[in-house]
C-alpha cells in the first residue's frame, strides 16, 4: 500500500477567491496565526484581492499614508531577513530549553521551523507607514504615537481575515523588520516610510481553528478594572445548578 502523501496542488485564483463569501464571524472564529506553509507560490490575482481588502480599513484622519511591499524575490527574502535569522538563533535555543511543558515547546518549534524557512516562504508582505509631523514621539502627546499605528494594524486585520477567508495562511511578525534601517536599506524606502511589521503569506500547511480563548466573563471588565459582573453572573447560574 502506498502511503507516500499526495503533493500539494494549490486551489486556483478562481477557487480561492470564491472563500470570500465565509461569513465574517466564522472568519474571526477560526483565524489563527498559521506559520507553516507551503512554499507553492502564491497567484497575483489572489494577492492582489486580499490586499485590496486590507485597503479598506480605517486610518486616523483618512490619511490613508500606508504602502505595502511584496517581497517574492528569493534574494531579496534572503536579504531582508538575513539578520532576523542569525541574531534570534540562539534565543530560539534558549527558549526551548526554558519552555515550561510540551503545548509551549510545541509552539516553539513551529517558530523554529518559520525562522529556517523565512526566506524560502512565498510571499512577504512589509507593512509600512509614512510618518509625519503628526506623528514625532518627542514633544508630541502618546496620542500621535497611538495614531501612527492605529493607522495600519487595522488594515493589517484586514489582510489577516481575508488571508484565512481565502486559504491562505499568514501570521503578524515584528522582530524580522525589527532593525528598521536595514529594512529600509533592502526594501529601499523613503526616510519618512517606516516598515510596522511583516505578514509572510503562503497556503496553509497547518490547520484553522477553532481557536482556544478565555472565557469573555474573565477578561471583560466594567467601568473599572476588577469590575466583572458577567464572571459573578455565572459563578451564581452554576452555583444554582449545584444540589
Amino acid at each position: 500500500m502506498n502511503t507516500t502523501p499526495s503533493p500539494f496542488v494549490p486551489p486556483d485564483a478562481g477557487e480561492a477567491l470564491a472563500g470570500l463569501n465565509m461569513p465574517l464571524a466564522e472568519a474571526m472564529r477560526s483565524q489563527r496565526a498559521i506559520r507553516r506553509l507551503h512554499f507553492d507560490p502564491v497567484d497575483a490575482d489572489v494577492l492582489r484581492e486580499v490586499l485590496a481588502l486590507a485597503l479598506k480599513a480605517p486610518t486616523s484622519s483618512n490619511s490613508q499614508d500606508w504602502a505595502f511591499v511584496v517581497v517574492n524575490d528569493a534574494e531579496q527574502k534572503r536579504r531582508l531577513v538575513r539578520s532576523y535569522q542569525r541574531m534570534f538563533k540562539p534565543f530560539g535555543w534558549f527558549a526551548m530549553r526554558a519552555a515550561p511543558d510540551e503545548p509551549t515547546r510545541r509552539q516553539l518549534r513551529v517558530s523554529e521551523w518559520q525562522r529556517e524557512h523565512y526566506h524560502e516562504l512565498p510571499t512577504l508582505v512589509v507593512a509600512c507607514y509614512r510618518r509625519n509631523l503628526r506623528h514625532r514621539p518627542v514633544g508630541w502627546p502618546q496620542i500621535r504615537v497611538s495614531s501612527f499605528y492605529g493607522s495600519v494594524y487595522p488594515a493589517v486585520q484586514n489582510l489577516l481575515l481575508a488571508s484565512r477567508a481565502v486559504g491562505l495562511g499568514a501570521s503578524l511578525q515584528t522582530l524580522p523588520v525589527w532593525s528598521v534601517r536595514s529594512t529600509r536599506r533592502v526594501l529601499e524606502l523613503p526616510p519618512e516610510m517606516v516598515p510596522v511589521c511583516i505578514i509572510p503569506i503562503g497556503w496553509a500547511r497547518g490547520r484553522y481553528g477553532p481557536t482556544q480563548r478565555p472565557p469573555i466573563d474573565e477578561v471583560v471588565h466594567v467601568d473599572r478594572f476588577g469590575n466583572q459582573p458577567w464572571r459573578s453572573a455565572q459563578a451564581d447560574e452554576v452555583g444554582g445548578d449545584s444540589p
